[in-house]
């Protein structure tokens, strides 16, 4: 009887500790709204993401990890495939800075320093009033539909780890796409 307790504890930690390292392998998209700033539409969105031992290793090593967040915006047609109308992209980095021992992240066109790493992730994984919409590119009585996903670029590694990238399923973190359709006029906008 103790051997089948025993069997059973083993296995349900198994299964406890593979759940956690999973989720350290991929980005989740937990909540995304469109809102108005002025008369442009911002993209606001919570995700969920952790660096798995290699990639964390990797960037307190000095290597800088390049975030590409990608957003479509789509218009379905019965005749053809669906036209895509605009696209946007954000490139966030982080790296170390082992002499001030600290985390420099880059969102877009800003930069600031980090005391700690899930300091660094935060900031990454918090997307706030990202202008994807410019103001008259799309018809308010129109409903078309968004897709938004975020991965890790390896191409902007150096050489020796983007063969490293290829071989190992631990280096392939990105989301699936995320999609939701929408009108201006009903997220409020004339």
């Amino acid at each position: 009887m103790h051997q089948i307790l025993r069997l059973i504890f083993v296995i349900t930690f198994s299964m406890i500790a593979s759940m956690g390292s999973v989720r350290a392998d991929q980005i989740i998209f937990n909540k995304v709204n469109l809102q108005q700033l002025d008369k442009s539409w911002a993209l606001n969105a919570d995700i969920a993401l952790e660096l798995n031992p290699t990639l964390e290793q990797l960037v307190n090593k000095g290597v800088t990890l390049h975030f590409v967040t990608d957003f479509y915006v789509t218009k379905s047609r019965w005749y053809w495939f669906d036209a895509k109308l605009l696209e946007a992209q954000r490139v966030s980095k982080i790296s170390y800075q082992a002499l001030t021992n600290q985390y420099r992240v880059t969102l877009g066109n800003f930069s600031f320093s980090a005391s700690s790493l899930k300091q660094a992730l935060i900031a990454v994984k918090t997307l706030e009033d990202w202008v994807v919409i410019e103001p008259g590119l799309l018809d308010p009585a129109q409903t078309y539909q968004a897709s938004i996903r975020m991965r890790l670029d390896t191409n902007q590694l150096a050489k020796p780890f983007q063969v490293n990238a290829i071989n190992s399923k631990s280096w392939n973190l990105q989301s699936e796409w995320y999609r939701f359709d929408f009108s201006l006029k009903a997220l409020g906008g004339q």
